[in-house]
């Protein structure tokens, strides 16, 4: 006998104590011997529903073939008599949109009437049964590892989602039967820092956009400094109270009356017939909190409310409502499943954090892939840190760039101190190598670039051996790290402040501080030095993220986000649990 079924017959004490007197006695039949009408149309449902099958996601697949194992063992019973069991569930699943999770996606319309009428013919009873069955497994199942599986949008994702446990088909007997599965969702749901304060960021941003969101601030002249005045100061005002970046503080209103007075009194020769308004000069406290909206939204924070910061303004408050729930999915993907102790990029984001038992010790900009050339998404081990190290070109620079440059001008590989040597590391002329005959590919030798502080890797490099040939190094471009937007590598990850991290993976204050590892870069030679525990590294992408009790919002540098939206509201899984059951 299988352990579900055991389960079955261990729960059925359990499940008879958990019914009112009437109902024991009204349900003593349906427990014991099941009305064969509602059997056949509980088989006939989960018969069609394996049809339906064939063109399913994976996940949706996993979710349909608990649903069969589940009535098998219960020998096409009825689950769900227990109506307070049925009313727990209705609040489940009307609490599931806090995580962002759509509430049609358990069929929250319906099992809620089947709860305030219950069904009285043996068809209904079957639908409501396997709705409700359907809606329990699949919203474990969402809970757990996310709706949208991220391999079927990126075939290179490599990070492990969290898979049912050894006895899962027991914890959804429990979870039914013994009416736990408010618990057990509960106990699913990602408990990280992130994950609550992005769920806390969902409710508040909901009740801006049904309060009716934000006014739209009209295009104008830049508000550049302290004292300026513009007709859209009160707009721009209103707009960072609504979104929490000023307090909202009537003194600040009063006040400005008497700024503005001032700023026309310094200004009354040159200004002689200019009539201001209360309210439309730019503060100080505006200022400030212009740079926190700025600082929130990844831009240049300079207090300049210029074309950029007005659109960032503009956004309307429902897409922020869909940028939030989207990276509730994302992080569902792997929160408290990536180690206590890792390095994260977010590449939206442009930074870097390193984490040690789960507490961020260290954070630094980084520079990600150009749109056209983008880092990918994955994850890896960091093994050791090179100093001073060669760059061997990758094959793709190789075709794209490097080979039709030196055509174009043999020159090209002294300017970038580039060395071509072959399979053995020894020199060869490259005014020897027919370089058109390799234009689509296939070039025999590597292009080196030298170490230095010129060269593209700058002075160290990160090594974590994966398929990409992706890693994270230093470059002798930091200017490039003082913009707001740093999408400008051909897919590596540079980092600002690389020593800092060397020094925390190399875990050594005595032989690897800061100082020491200094003086090895400053030898010039190349050495490799091995870190005592292999550090996993994760590339990621959030466009929002929880900053402290606030959100940041950021640009969907690579077009990622609309292609999970459409998965991620897509009806299709549930479509074909309520099509089979009709």
């Amino acid at each position: 006998m299988s352990p579900i079924v055991l389960l079955w017959f261990a729960l059925l004490p359990v499940i008879t104590l958990a019914l009112p007197v009437q109902a024991q006695a009204a349900d003593s039949t349906t427990i014991r011997l099941p009305d064969p009408t509602v059997r056949l149309h509980l088989k006939s449902a989960l018969d069609r529903l394996e049809q339906l099958d064939a063109a399913s996601a994976p996940g949706r697949l996993g979710i349909d073939r608990d649903l069969q194992r589940f009535y098998r063992a219960m020998n096409y019973r009825l689950a769900w008599t227990n109506r307070q069991a049925i009313e727990r569930l209705v609040e489940v699943i009307g609490e599931s949109s806090s995580d962002g999770l759509k509430r049609s996606d358990y069929h929250y319309d319906e099992i809620r009437k089947f709860a305030d009428n219950p069904p009285d013919s043996p068809a209904l009873k079957a639908r409501a049964d396997l709705l409700m069955t359907d809606a329990v497994f699949t919203l474990l199942s969402h809970m757990r590892s996310g709706k949208v599986d991220p391999r079927s949008l990126d075939p290179n994702w490599n990070i492990a989602t969290s898979k049912p446990g050894k006895n899962y088909d027991q914890m959804l007997m429990t979870a039914v039967m013994g009416s736990r599965f408010p618990e057990m969702i509960a106990e699913l749901r990602p408990s990280s820092p992130e994950y609550l304060a992005l769920r806390k960021a969902l409710a508040r941003y909901r009740k801006i956009a049904a309060e009716g969101g934000w006014h739209a601030v009209p295009a104008g002249p830049r508000i550049e400094k302290v004292g300026q005045l513009d007709s859209r100061i009160p707009q721009i005002r209103e707009r960072l109270i609504v979104s929490g970046d000023l307090a909202a503080d009537t003194a600040e209103v009063r006040n400005d009356a008497a700024s503005a007075d001032s700023a026309l009194s310094a200004s009354a020769t040159a200004l002689p017939s200019v009539s201001v308004t209360s309210g439309q000069t730019y503060t100080e406290e505006l200022f400030d909190a212009v740079k926190a909206f700025q600082q929130r939204h990844g831009l240049s924070v300079d207090g300049v409310v210029g074309m950029e910061t007005l659109n960032a303004m503009n956004y309307p408050a429902a897409l922020r409502i869909d940028q939030i729930r989207l990276n509730l999915e994302r992080l569902r993907w792997y929160s408290g499943k990536l180690g206590k102790t890792r390095v994260m990029v977010n590449i939206p984001s442009f930074s870097v954090v390193y984490v040690e038992e789960n507490k961020v010790r260290w954070n630094s900009r980084v520079i990600v892939g150009k749109p056209d050339l983008q880092t990918p998404i994955f994850g890896a081990a960091i093994q050791s840190v090179i100093f001073n190290p060669h760059w061997v070109i990758p094959s793709g620079i190789l075709v794209k760039e490097s080979i039709p440059a030196i055509r174009k001008n043999i020159n090209y590989l002294k300017k970038n101190q580039l060395s071509v040597v072959d399979a053995n590391g020894k020199p060869v002329d490259p005014r020897t190598v027919n370089w058109a005959q390799y234009e689509s590919g296939g070039l025999p030798y590597r292009l080196v670039q030298a170490s230095g502080d010129d060269g593209s890797l700058g002075r160290i490099k990160f090594n974590m051996p994966n398929r990409f040939t992706v890693y994270m190094h230093d470059t002798p471009t930091k200017p490039l790290f003082e913009r707001s937007r740093r999408a400008y590598s051909h897919g590596c990850v540079r980092v600002d402040r690389p020593l800092e991290l060397a020094e925390y993976l190399l875990r050594d204050s005595v032989k690897w501080n800061l100082k020491k590892i200094e003086a090895a870069i400053d030898t010039g030679k190349t050495s490799t030095v091995l870190l005592p525990v292999k550090v996993p590294v994760y590339f990621l992408y959030q466009t929002a993220f929880a900053d402290g009790e606030k959100v940041s919002f950021r640009d969907d540098v690579y077009k990622r986000d609309s292609e999970l939206l459409d998965a991620f509201n897509s009806a299709k899984g549930s479509r074909n649990v309520e099509e089979a059951a009709r």
